[in-house]
């Protein structure tokens, strides 16, 4: 799996490409826990999903996790472009209850920063 990160103000974007799963949860988790102690404004997390081509239980265990240090700080999560089998996924594991989906990043900085990237 490929991954990356940006922080814009107070929101992270992960862009993942490839399977999230039981072999490579474990670092993604990792540098995703490094993002959030080294930049404690953060209170969205924005995960670009559209070239996530699998993602398991563990996969979605590492993505709860942060869910929950959002919740903390009172922020929220968001995925971006969940091709159809991801989005399924998703929303059987319940994250349609505590996330919201979007169709581009952009839309959400501006919805989150109130229009100022």
């Amino acid at each position: 799996m490929q991954y990356s990160f940006e922080t814009v103000g107070q929101a992270l974007i992960a862009t993942l490409r490839g399977e999230l799963d039981l072999h490579t949860s474990p670092q993604f988790k990792e540098q995703l826990a490094k993002h959030f102690t080294t930049h404690p404004q953060i209170k969205y997390l924005i995960m670009d999903v559209r070239d996530l081509q699998f993602i398991d239980s563990s996969g979605l265990g590492v993505i709860l996790g942060r869910y929950r240090a959002l919740e903390e700080r009172g922020g929220q999560l968001y995925f971006v472009q969940a091709n159809p089998h991801i989005k399924r996924v998703l929303q059987m594991s319940g994250f349609l209850k505590i996330s919201e989906f979007a169709d581009s990043t952009t839309a959400v900085l501006k919805r989150v920063e109130g229009g100022h990237l």
